[in-house]
Formats: C-alpha cells, sequence, structure tokens
C-alpha cells in the first residue's frame, strides 16, 4: 500500500513535540554541562574583572553574572558558585589529561545534545507563533465531546485539615465557625498531605479515601464543614467544597486545563508535522533501508503445469 510523502515522515519520524521534549528534559546535567564547556567561551581574559582562573580558562565577573542568571543562582551564592566553577575546571582538565575528550562516544553524545537542544528551540519557537487557544476553542471543544466529562461514579471535592491533636482540630474548627477561611485554618493547622494546596482534595470517589473521610464526604452538603473526627492518621476535618453525582457532566471550568492541554497538543503535532513535511519537500533526502531476503520458493515443491494440465511425464 502507498502512502504520501507526509505519512511517511510520519511514519519515520517518531519524535512527537512530547517525544522531543522528553528526551531534551532526560538528558543527563552532565552531559549540557560539556557541551558548555566545549562551545563555551575558553579563552583568555577580556578587560572584564577576572573572578577566577583555572589554566587557561578565566571565570570573569560578567560572564560568572550571566551564568548565575541562567541557572537561577542568587547573588548570594556567588562564593558557592565560583567554588563549583573551579572544581568543574580541574575536573574537566584532568579528564582532558587522560584523553577522554577524544572518544567517540562523547562525540556522539555531544552531537546528540546539540541537535535536541537545538530541535527543541526551534519547535518552542514555531509553537509561539502557530498556536494560538481562544476560549470559543476550548467551549467548543468541550460541547463536541460531552460525553468524555460525563461522571462514572459519584465525586465529591473537599478541602481538609489534619491535626496531631484533637484540641488542635478543635480549635482550627471554631476559627473556621467563626469565619477564617477554611485555606487560612490548613495553613495554621494542618500536618496534612494537602497543606501545600491549601487542603485541596481534588474530586474523589469512595473508594478512594479511607471511611473516616468517605462517611462524612458523602454525606454532608456542598459548603458544609463536618465536625472533627478521628482516624489511625489524626484528627480530621472537611469543607464539601462540591458534588458530583453519576451520570453528571463535569463543569468546563472544572476540566478546561485538561481540555486545553489535549487542543495544544494537537496544534503542537499538526505544526510539528507541516514543519517536518515542508522541510522534507525543501532539502535532498535520500534513504536506502535494505530490505528483508524474501525466502525463496521451494520449486520443486510445486507441480508443473502446460496447457492447465499437470506434467505427468516421469
Amino acid at each position: 500500500m502507498f502512502m504520501s510523502s507526509k505519512a511517511y515522515w510520519k511514519r519515520r519520524c517518531p519524535m512527537c513535540p512530547d517525544g522531543i521534549r522528553k528526551m531534551v528534559r532526560s538528558l543527563p546535567f552532565h552531559m549540557i554541562v560539556m557541551i558548555l564547556l566545549f562551545v563555551g567561551c575558553r579563552g583568555g581574559a577580556s578587560d572584564d574583572e577576572v573572578v577566577a582562573r583555572v589554566g587557561n580558562a578565566v571565570l570573569s565577573r560578567e560572564t560568572m553574572e550571566q551564568k548565575m542568571a541562567w541557572e537561577g543562582v542568587g547573588t548570594d551564592q556567588e562564593s558557592d558558585f565560583v567554588d563549583r566553577w573551579v572544581n568543574r575546571e580541574l575536573l574537566y582538565l584532568e579528564a582532558k589529561r587522560r584523553g577522554l575528550d577524544q572518544s567517540m562516544e562523547l562525540r556522539w553524545e555531544m552531537e546528540l545534545v546539540e541537535k535536541e537542544y537545538l530541535i527543541q528551540k526551534l519547535l518552542e519557537r514555531t509553537f509561539a507563533q502557530r498556536v494560538e487557544i481562544a476560549e470559543d476553542e476550548i467551549a467548543a471543544y468541550y460541547e463536541n465531546h460531552k460525553e468524555e466529562f460525563r461522571v462514572d461514579e459519584d465525586e465529591v471535592r473537599a478541602l481538609h485539615i489534619l491535626t496531631k491533636t484533637r484540641a488542635d482540630a478543635n480549635v482550627a474548627r471554631q476559627e473556621i465557625i467563626a469565619g477564617k477561611p477554611f485555606e487560612d485554618a490548613v495553613m495554621e493547622h494542618s500536618v496534612g498531605i494537602f497543606k501545600e494546596n491549601g487542603g485541596n482534595m481534588g474530586f474523589f470517589c469512595r473508594g478512594d479515601v479511607i471511611p473516616e473521610i468517605q462517611r462524612y464526604a458523602f454525606r454532608l452538603a456542598e459548603g458544609r464543614v463536618s465536625p472533627v473526627f478521628s482516624s489511625n492518621y489524626g484528627y480530621h476535618i472537611i469543607k464539601i467544597i462540591k458534588k458530583r453525582a453519576r451520570g453528571d457532566y463535569k463543569d468546563l471550568a472544572d476540566v478546561r486545563d485538561e481540555i486545553f492541554n489535549q487542543i495544544r497538543v494537537n496544534k503542537e503535532r499538526s505544526a510539528y508535522y507541516d514543519l517536518l513535511f515542508r522541510l522534507q519537500n525543501q532539502t535532498e533526502v535520500y534513504v536506502s533501508i535494505p530490505k528483508a531476503r524474501e525466502e525463496e520458493p521451494d520449486t520443486a515443491a510445486i507441480p508443473i503445469q502446460q496447457n492447465g494440465l499437470e506434467d505427468s511425464n516421469p
């Protein structure tokens, strides 16, 4: 079966946009550093203030400040940054002295890092120019795929406080009843895993939580705060934010980010293959892949026919 050139390149190029991202992000940091060491400026000092020197390698203040900003290092960590730079240069020079920079594996790794990094930057720029998502697109996707957002089981979204003692839980609940925002009480009193999210547990079904939470979560009405109750983990308070019954549709607001990401992936994939197809048409490409040798037919086992009749001669 024949396929179009675009279909051919889709099959031959498994590096979809998300795949490119994962590949680049999964590259070891030391490989990125090696690229920077090789392609970066390693020459003599400029007129700028010299902060450190190891052999012929010079770290100027201007370069140091640029690299610290690029790496997200605070200005209060200059000393640590310089120490790391010196140690890295010492190890780098020793590796070169032992001839490790002459290995073919290093060249392959550096070539891979450089290519994947540049590809990632190209795709980021392409997507920034071509991928735009309007709110009406998100709403239209929601309406056209509404069945995907039907609730299969009863669900509850709740905020949660966990304390080590009943006294702490009682204080937190009294403050909430007196008008303190539940999220503020979470930050002051909770020791639970949801503390950094303001106590937000997200949506959950009955089997997703311990029985003690389940008992109150599916019984209380929206907006209600539970009494203090205990479990093997400590003392709990929950506030019901939203409930969805089986068969309901999830609200657009609840699934907006999910839809946005799906549209983004679709548009990025389309932009990726459009770019690849255009480049393939602009560039001479030659591919030679040996075909697998097919087994030759066993002619001795095939009867010879003449005029539609088997040859009966001995």
